[in-house]
């Protein structure tokens, strides 16, 4: 089967691209293109018609790029009108299938399947009380929401060919460039905007997904009304964050033109340079590794444990930027953490899953400082930044861009690159 190289990721917030090319060893990395959505929330000096007309102006942006326009691609979506279901029952022969799915998934999809899509995948075959049982996810998307979807690539210029959803396109691309073993339980965390989607992979051939209606968009409303701040200015400090303390907001962070050192860029697809962007344009950070010292188990300690254990004065600065980062976290996302747990706990409690191993987060929103550690503690399970572009080569393209852009980019573009890893 041939692969299909291009996965286009329509978020909330921003669109993302991936071209890839399979390799003899993997995958090589042909192009990555990104471009920001303008949102009336934070961007309230737009008109209506230039807010409605944004995600279309954002794809026509990375169609620009020769590696994504016209080609073939795969694009997904979520949300409160796709509906991912585990179903069981016993086995059956393999011509009577697809028919017994479609009236399991009668039972159990909350809208009428003759405005559906409708697909499904079978796990490895199971035995319950000495019978062969057969289980698996039967998925069902409101039609209006693929139709729309459609149009509004091949209106930017895009082929799209093949649909998925987002937590199924993070699984594959955690599948195939991480691999995973049979006792090993994953889960992926993508938090996006409004949406966050949680894919749970147990062994290479079970995926449990589910979308949360919660995600980035409360870490900016969480700043706004712990800083007094408004929304677009909340937006902005949530960005600057990985720069400079929540706290200090006295300098401006920095400042309007989000410059700080590492530049704002746009369109950059097959382009030779990069120029900084317009006033008036889409803006794109680039996000730096942060640097406080602290890791994954560290605790805190107050002030008076800092100067007794010999800590400097710039670790205690740490300390209190790392509180009041947890701070935030806690107000904004606490509701998400507890719909996590709450999933972790159904599949425990029915022993589809002995347990969670490990938490791999992702999404634009996974930058956000202390962000892992905050997971870890509340969760209860090791949790770490996953990065698709770490397991990809990127040696043939990484000369296109600046020091460590695809590193920092990486972690935003997993359900776009798992969507061009699909198969026809």
């Amino acid at each position: 089967m041939a692969t299909l190289a291009v996965g286009i990721d329509v978020g909330t917030s921003s669109v993302k691209a991936v071209a890839l090319k399979r390799t003899g060893s993997g995958y090589a990395l042909k192009s990555v293109g990104q471009a920001d959505i303008r949102r009336s929330e934070f961007h309230p000096e737009e008109s209506p018609q230039a807010i409605a007309e944004a995600p279309l102006r954002a794809l026509e942006r990375v169609s620009q790029d020769s590696s994504f326009a016209k080609k073939p691609c795969a694009f997904a979506v979520s949300g409160p009108r796709v509906a991912p279901r585990l179903f069981k029952f016993p086995s059956i022969p393999k011509g009577e299938v697809e028919q017994a799915i479609r009236f399991e998934a009668e039972q159990i999809i909350p809208f009428d399947l003759a405005q559906a899509a409708l697909d499904f995948v079978l796990f490895d075959e199971a035995m319950e009380e000495g019978k062969p049982v057969m289980e698996g996810l039967v998925v069902a998307v409101h039609k209006e929401e693929v139709d729309k979807r459609y149009v509004l690539l091949k209106s930017a210029g895009f082929d799209p060919v093949v649909l998925d959803i987002d937590t199924l396109a993070l699984a594959n691309a955690y599948a195939e460039t991480e691999g995973m073993n049979e006792r090993e339980t994953v889960a992926l965390i993508n938090i996006g905007a409004r949406f966050t989607n949680l894919s749970i992979l147990h062994g290479p051939r079970r995926t449990f997904v589910r979308d949360i209606a919660t995600g980035g968009d409360m870490l900016s409303r969480a700043i706004s009304e712990i800083y007094g701040l408004d929304l677009p200015q909340a937006e902005k400090r949530k960005r600057e964050a990985q720069y400079t303390p929540l706290d200090d907001l006295e300098g401006g962070g920095m400042g309007d033109d989000f410059g700080g050192g590492g530049g704002a860029t746009e369109g950059f697809g097959d382009t030779e340079g990069f120029e900084p962007i317009d006033e008036g344009n889409e803006e794109y950070v680039l996000l730096d590794s942060d640097q406080t010292g602290f890791e994954a188990g560290d605790t805190m300690t107050d002030a008076d444990s800092f100067e007794a254990s010999g800590q400097t004065q710039s670790g205690m600065d740490a300390a209190q930027r790392i509180s009041a980062n947890r701070a935030v976290l806690a107000d904004a996302l606490g509701d998400l953490i507890s719909e996590i747990q709450d999933t972790f706990k159904y599949y425990i409690n029915r022993r589809i899953i002995p347990r969670v191993d490990k938490v791999r987060l992702c999404g634009g929103t996974a930058k956000f400082p202390d962000i892992q550690e905050f997971f870890a503690g509340q969760l209860g399970v090791p949790t770490e930044l996953w990065n698709p572009f770490a397991r990809i080569d990127v040696g043939g393209v990484a000369g296109k861009y600046p020091p460590n852009f695809l590193d920092e980019l990486g972690p935003m573009m997993a359900v776009a690159t798992g969507l061009a890893m699909r198969q026809l």
